[in-house]
């Protein structure tokens, strides 16, 4: 590995500029996804002015290793959903629109009349 971190993740970078946002605050809350990416954005590119190319190539590195990680974990999350919705039914008493239809008997051999 030729990129070897030399001074401590909080220590201010060699301009001598201290970051002055935090990277890991928590996201946004908002339902809008283009708001969440832009977030990510924002927060890359503050990245990379604050502590330079090669730690950035590492941020970027990691950012794109959690990114697959969350997808593989939906992407399976949505499987186990369909495989559970297509499963056959469990034994039992069924309905269904095209069962065949009886007509009822009123007739009740329990009734005294």
């Amino acid at each position: 590995m030729t990129d070897a971190i030399t001074e401590p993740a909080d220590a201010p970078v060699a301009s001598g500029h201290v970051p002055t946002h935090s990277f890991a605050a928590p996201p946004p809350e908002t339902e809008d996804p283009a708001r969440q990416v832009g977030e990510i954005f924002r927060r890359l590119s503050g990245c990379h002015a604050t502590y330079g190319e090669a730690a950035f190539a590492r941020i970027a590195a990691a950012v794109l290793v959690a990114l697959g990680r969350s997808a593989l974990e939906e992407a399976e999350a949505q499987a186990l959903r369909l495989r559970e919705r297509s499963a056959p039914a469990c034994p039992g008493i069924r309905v269904s629109a095209t069962a065949r239809r009886v007509d009822f008997d009123a007739w009740d051999p329990g009734d005294p009349d």
